[in-house]
């Protein structure tokens, strides 16, 4: 059998010497890059909200709160419009 704390503290002593032994990258971020950084987030923010907003009435008929639609309802709705509108 493996001894996970023996295994666990030489994974911790590794990371410890990685940390240590780093040097400076004498580097810098230009705002090309803040401005990258902001459209991923924005971009990730925007794409939830719309993955919600697709998804969010068939949650609620999944949980029992959704409107559900009567099939009488449905019938008058596309008698009232004609077949060429409901093509569009």
């Amino acid at each position: 059998m493996h001894n996970f704390g023996a295994q666990s503290f030489r994974l911790a002593m590794a990371m410890v010497a990685i940390v240590v032994s780093t040097s400076s990258a004498y580097a810098y971020l230009d705002p090309g890059t803040g401005s990258i950084i902001l459209q991923v987030l924005l971009g990730g923010i925007a794409g939830i909200a719309l993955a919600l907003k697709l998804y969010w009435q068939r949650f609620l008929s999944l949980i029992g709160l959704g409107r559900q639609v009567q099939e009488s309802d449905r019938l008058s709705r596309e008698r009232s419009v004609g077949p060429d509108e409901l093509s569009r």
